[in-house]
């Protein structure tokens, strides 16, 4: 993962205050900062997160996992989805892990946690999981995004038309732990 620069109005967004407030935070030194060859005030991501932690501003998930492999799972059933942080803890224990229970849900993490990697089930109540998997790849932002798809019904036509929506890979429940790891190694190595 890269290190990452936030300039003014990004620190305002995520701080809840306007440019100019962030711009007078730089002037006073409250915060390390660079200029870049164009003029324009950035901060490192690590120095907003210990100026908002300083200052007590809650800290946006986003920022919180740093420069951390980010997993989101998105399962509806909460003992698939302690097994499969389970498994992310084991065999990444450097990633930052945020769960979902259903496709709305699912779609604020997307936006607000920026996973690298989404393990996604293929049956959510309301949105679907193949209709995430489609919202997931029509978004530019999201294009490095890797997506396993896993489901326990109708293995081959649900792998068929989980790969057509996008995802990158396939994982049939109940799955073999030591398989599910091997997936999860091999999309972290895709996704850095």
């Amino acid at each position: 993962m890269n290190k990452k620069a936030l300039g003014t109005h990004d620190i305002a967004r995520v701080c809840h205050v306007s440019p100019p407030a962030v711009i007078r935070w730089l002037e006073d030194r409250k915060m390390p900062s660079f200029k870049t060859g164009g003029g324009h005030r950035r901060v490192w991501e690590e120095d907003v997160v210990g100026f908002m932690k300083a200052h007590g501003i809650p800290v946006p998930p986003e920022l919180a996992a740093g420069n951390r492999l980010r997993v989101l799972i998105v399962d509806d059933e909460a003992v698939n989805r302690r097994l499969i942080q389970k498994v992310i803890r084991k065999s990444l224990p450097e990633a930052a892990i945020e769960e979902a229970s259903d496709g709305f849900e699912a779609g604020h993490k997307m936006n607000a946690f920026l996973p690298a990697i989404v393990i996604l089930d293929l049956r959510l109540p309301g949105i679907d999981g193949l209709r995430v998997c489609r919202m997931i790849r029509a978004e530019d932002r999201f294009r490095g995004v890797k997506v396993l798809a896993i489901t326990g019904y109708d293995f081959e036509d649900s792998k068929r038309r989980a790969l057509a929506s996008g995802a990158d890979d396939f994982l049939g429940k109940p799955f073999e732990i030591g398989e599910l790891a091997q997936k999860l190694a091999a999309l972290a190595a895709a996704a850095r």
